[in-house]
């Protein structure tokens, strides 16, 4: 360097590095303010877009709490309908739905029956079990005591029978449709006054140009005595001697007869004394 020229000190460039971390931390401020700067001119140039984006959160977000509350209250059960009404009870054995009932002795003991046994048959005395008892009396007694396997004797058409309770030879029978109706109704007994007889008679209460219900009685009770004989071992049972038809809630005595079952005659000395007609 020419001697005329002043000199300059140079700067110390000595502990230059040291100052390398500070500006590279001053350089990334710079670049997130930079950002920041032009996101914010950016929304205010064009203010429709950052409202759509507000709303596009604020419906998602209105949604998603739809949907929560939707499900809280299926949860509770608040808002469902359906699950607020009461099941339909199913049908059971009762004086509506009789064919429901498995034997005779769940269908005397339903709700209703015996009225309706009662209605069908009707007022008046009749000597069946004993002379001059009730006639619902001794058709109660009848269908009272130990049960038999009911029937099925036509679409709509159920046959129930049981025996007399201490005194199961005489018996009865009851046939119902699926609604609960009495068609008809039969009593197997020894035609008891002061005395009964060694043989049965067969009272049918009900349409007697029914042939239908007419053939499912008879076949009952002859069914009935041969179960008997088997089961107690009896050489010679009774037999039907009569067959008479009733109409159903007569109040009148007993007249109308079938003599196609010829009677049985016997002694005075050979018939068994009637006994008194209990509840």
């Amino acid at each position: 360097m020419p001697s005329h020229l002043p000199t300059r000190p140079l700067p110390n460039t000595g502990k230059l590095h040291l100052l390398r971390p500070l500006l590279g931390t001053a350089l990334v401020m710079a670049l997130v303010m930079f950002i920041s700067d032009n996101t914010a001119l950016a929304q205010n140039a064009s203010p429709s877009a950052a409202s759509a984006t507000k709303t596009a959160t604020s419906d998602a977000a209105s949604t998603s709490g739809t949907l929560s509350d939707t499900t809280d209250g299926n949860k509770s059960g608040d808002t469902g309908t359906a699950k607020d009404a009461a099941p339909t009870p199913a049908p059971h054995c009762d004086s509506d739905h009789m064919s429901l009932c498995e034997d005779t002795n769940e269908l005397i003991w339903s709700k209703g029956f015996a009225d309706k046994v009662g209605t069908f048959v009707g007022p008046g005395t009749a000597s069946w079990l004993a002379g001059n008892a009730s006639r619902i009396d001794q058709m109660i007694q009848v269908l009272s005591g130990p049960p038999q396997i009911r029937q099925k004797i036509g679409d709509d058409l159920w046959l129930y029978g049981a025996c007399r309770a201490h005194s199961c030879p005489e018996k009865g029978a009851v046939i119902v449709t699926g609604k609960g109706d009495i068609s008809a109704t039969a009593i197997l007994h020894f035609a008891c006054t002061t005395t009964c007889q060694d043989d049965y008679t067969l009272t049918i209460l009900g349409p007697k140009d029914d042939k239908t219900l007419t053939d499912a009685i008879k076949n009952w009770a002859q069914t009935t005595i041969d179960d008997d004989a088997r089961e107690f071992k009896k050489a010679t049972p009774p037999k039907i001697a009569t067959i008479e038809h009733l109409a159903p809630g007569a109040a009148t005595k007993d007249t109308s007869t079938d003599k196609s079952a010829p009677a049985h005659s016997t002694s005075s000395g050979d018939k068994k004394s009637a006994p008194a007609a209990t509840k």
